[in-house]
């Protein structure tokens, strides 16, 4: 595997595997099947549990919280990663794109799309010097080369060559030129893992049209939920198990909402039910001791033989136990019916953002730039403009515009080459790593001691589990923690500090981190009555803060624009 892995730098096309008599590779369609895969870590945890599921032709979307092992079962899925139980099969060539992309020392833009070999061969070819496996190679690839320089000019990278070196390429350059090798590479189905971590809004709409275009299989480990929306069929991959829904990411919300309330109905029905039980139980035990009392006194009453008395006193007794072992059984099953509807109750994901001393009044001046020019990009205009009150601002604009020099402009750790740059109230700017409010060696207690929260510990570690916070992952070293739980934790350090953040600068917030953080985040943002200014490219996450203006850039020019 190790071998496979450092090869494995870009986009990887692996031909449909040959059956064990040696017959060419069936090719009537694409499909993957796993059978009770396993697969344990070193340290003995199980990441994956007897997994079993089937991937055809369509459009599949793969979500699960970070640390559920969707990257690991991506590598299986293609051959790359071999569980140690269970079997993997698959049907058709695939293509796969892995999470991260670092190029081998000296590769070419055309090894990162995995297209060097036929190229290689077309050149061979024009030189009239080609080896014999070319023509099989080429054989209706002949316009490759024209296919991949068009391909490149529609994803916004025509200044890119194929033989141009790849190792100063930008994270998103190297993702578009991987998908590009992907969509080219004639492969019957897809696997593609986070793909729109490094792009931009422009790129992420050519990824989106390129989908939408695709015929192929597709299986897509994403959290971006416009991708997702387009997806046939969505997979949860849990500690448990994996789970099919129908339709796309919205249908499956709806699905999963479904499932929620029936679950609560079932569990509220089942405890009625065991109420009427215990009530029902408590009636027969009154009946039935009213009952033998009244028998005891009829025979006093009846001066009946000692040995008469005896038998009714032993009938009375076992018909007793027989009816008491009927009330323990009726209880015993009403308890585990509970029990059954509770366990399929999840637990309440509710985020609770507690906010001291954030809020900003109407008028109050929060930001004011006057001919303001950034440090970055060079050739940068100009920027005036004054915010009041608690605004929101989402900051737009393709990669290398300058977003995140202008957040740490307003931060205060830069400072304009020229003009003024001005905050009126308390900041934070969380980096896109949360590494500068949240160092890595440092728990999220140990940090927020060292900013001297005014908080007493047992409250900090109470708002904390509100926030999702749990006991064991507040005491880890930072830096162990999933990009969720460590966004999660700097939000703790900046507004539970001796002096809280009223402006959040936040910085690609949603990269790396799974749709339940996503999610948990926008909760927790909802009520903030302080300001915001946030840089990203997801625009289902800026619709949800609801941002009073967007400040968008061209690559020169910053424009604000009220929404």
């Amino acid at each position: 595997m190790a071998d496979i892995e450092r090869e494995a730098f870009g986009v990887l096309t692996l031909a449909p595997p040959t059956a064990a008599d040696g017959r060419p590779p069936d090719s009537t369609g694409f499909s993957i099947s796993v059978r009770h895969v396993t697969v344990t870590l070193p340290d003995g945890r199980t990441l994956l549990h007897d997994l079993s599921e089937t991937f055809q032709r369509e459009r599949t979307g793969l979500l699960g919280r970070n640390g559920t092992g969707k990257s690991v079962l991506a590598r299986a899925l293609v051959g790359l990663f071999k569980p140690e139980n269970g079997q993997v099969t698959r049907r058709g060539s695939v293509a796969y794109v892995p999470q991260e992309i670092v190029p081998a020392k000296g590769a070419t833009v055309a090894d990162v799309a995995g297209l060097t070999p036929i190229l290689d061969a077309l050149t061979r070819m024009e030189g009239g010097a080609p080896h014999t496996a070319d023509f099989d190679l080429l054989d209706g690839r002949w316009n490759i080369r024209s296919s991949l320089e068009q391909a490149l000019t529609d994803s916004g990278l025509a200044h890119l060559r194929p033989q141009g070196l790849a190792g100063a390429l930008s994270g998103g350059e190297l993702t578009r030129v991987a998908l590009i090798g992907a969509f080219l590479s004639d492969a019957e189905g897809l696997v593609l893992d986070e793909p729109t971590n490094h792009l931009d809004r422009t790129a992420r709409d050519w990824l989106r049209d390129k989908l939408t275009r695709w015929t192929g299989g597709l299986i897509l480990v994403s959290h971006d939920r416009e991708l997702l929306d387009l997806m046939d069929r969505i997979v949860e991959l849990t500690p448990g198990g994996m789970r099919s829904y129908g339709g796309n990411y919205t249908l499956y919300q709806a699905q999963r909402s479904a499932e929620a309330s029936a679950a609560q109905a079932s569990l509220d029905r089942a405890r009625t039910d065991r109420n009427a039980a215990e009530r029902a139980a408590q009636r027969q035990h009154d009946a039935q001791q009213r009952r033998t009392a009244h028998q005891a006194k009829g025979a006093k009453e009846a001066n009946m033989p000692g040995i008469a008395l005896g038998r009714r006193k032993d009938g009375a007794e076992a018909s007793a136990g027989r009816q008491r072992l009927r009330r323990q059984d009726m209880q015993v099953k009403a308890d585990e019916a509970v029990q059954q509807a509770a366990r399929r109750i999840e637990p309440d994901k509710t985020v609770a953002l507690i906010l001291p001393a954030t809020a900003i009044a109407a008028g109050k001046r929060v930001i004011h730039l006057q001919d303001a020019v950034p440090p970055f990009p060079q050739d940068s205009a100009p920027l005036t403009l004054t915010l009041t009150g608690p605004v929101r601002v989402a900051v737009t604009g393709p990669n290398g515009c300058g977003k995140t020099t202008l957040l740490k402009m307003l931060a205060g750790t830069i400072a304009p080459v020229s003009g003024v740059c001005q905050t009126g109230v308390r900041s934070a700017w969380l980096d896109q790593q949360a590494t500068r409010v949240l160092p890595p060696q440092l728990s999220v207690l140990e940090r927020l001691h060292e900013l001297e929260s005014p908080l007493p510990d047992g409250l900090l570690r109470s708002h904390l589990s509100l926030l999702g916070l749990n006991a064991d992952v507040v005491n880890l070293p930072s830096g162990a923690l999933s990009g969720g739980e460590r966004l999660k934790g700097a939000l703790a350090c900046v507004l539970w500090s001796t002096e809280p953040a009223q402006l959040l600068l936040l910085d690609e917030p949603t990269n790396h981190v799974d749709l339940e953080s996503i999610q948990a985040l926008e909760q927790a943002l909802e009520d903030f009555p302080g300001a915001l200014v946030v840089a990203s490219h997801d625009t289902r996450f800026l619709q949800s803060l609801r941002f009073t203006h967007r400040l968008e850039s061209d690559g020169r020019h910053w424009q604000l624009i009220a929404e």
